[in-house]
């Protein structure tokens, strides 16, 4: 097992942790709603967590499983940093086939340092207090390989773009 791979192992094993304990807390405050006979809060609450897996929906979609476990921990990273995430995926990123042609292993540690880079960014942004962030990602193919766009935005506005696209 690469180092790569056991660095996503328990970055995978942390987001398990942290998503467990995010479904209990949803579970108790939909008893709670309920035990209050408040049905229509509780399905409302409901609604609201639904929105928030809509991300990782997006990421079981990409057609490489390092690059999907790259985006978990990234949609996490982001979490835990209090900014929504929103990923954009063209359709030749969801078939297997893509990734089979095209991708090389040391994507994947180039890819997964600039991900890091891009928490390193969303961090030096929130202590700067910014409201509402939102980091909406593109990830795109090209005919020799595939672009990843970052774009992160504050209060309806571009803060920072980061960009990739493996040498």
């Amino acid at each position: 097992m690469s180092s790569l791979d056991k660095k996503l192992l328990n970055e995978q094993l942390e987001n398990y942790q942290i998503q467990r304990h995010d479904f209990l807390n949803d579970f108790q405050v939909i008893r709670g709603y309920l035990q209050l006979n408040m049905p229509d809060k509780a399905l409302e609450y409901i609604d609201e967590a639904l929105l928030e897996l809509l991300p990782q929906q997006e990421v079981y979609k990409i057609g490489q499983k390092t690059m999907q476990a790259i985006f978990l921990s990234l949609f996490f990273g982001l979490r835990l940093l209090g900014v929504k995430m929103v990923l954009r995926l063209s359709p030749e990123m969801k078939e297997r086939e893509f990734w089979l042609e095209g991708w090389q292993e040391e994507y994947a540690q180039q890819f997964y340092g600039y991900t890091k880079e891009c928490l390193s960014l969303v961090a030096e942004a929130e202590e700067g207090h910014l409201d509402e962030m939102l980091a909406e990602i593109h990830l795109n193919s090209l005919p020799d390989g595939f672009v990843c766009e970052f774009k992160l935005y504050s209060q309806g506005k571009i803060y920072l773009q980061n960009n990739f696209h493996p040498v």
